[in-house]
């Protein structure tokens, strides 16, 4: 209940993704999307050579949860950098090791 307070007088002068640092939740009925927000640790472009598409590989830190995600390049806003957050729908593949 104390969160809970805390929280709702926070957001009547800031906005929520300066409340909230990085998030990790289930997207929708398919169990292997996902809604993530984390810190950029690493960073690489990279072409695709069998499409040609320019990607962004990228280390993330999301809930204490380290993972490399590929994104095309047109569907980033900005410019991804260490240090920055990155948000976005995932499809999730393979395994995550507590």
């Amino acid at each position: 209940m104390d969160l809970y307070s805390k929280v709702s007088k926070r957001l009547a002068n800031e906005d929520v993704f300066s409340i909230v640092d990085t998030y990790f939740m289930p997207f929708g009925a398919e169990c292997d999307m996902y809604s993530i927000m984390g810190e950029i640790l690493a960073v690489r472009e990279r072409i695709n050579r069998m499409t040609g598409v320019r990607l962004y590989q990228m280390r993330l830190n999301v809930n204490e949860l380290t993972f490399d995600v590929c994104v095309p390049a047109d569907s980033v806003m900005g410019e991804p950098e260490i240090g920055r957050r990155f948000k976005g729908t995932i499809w999730l593949q393979g395994y995550i090791n507590f």
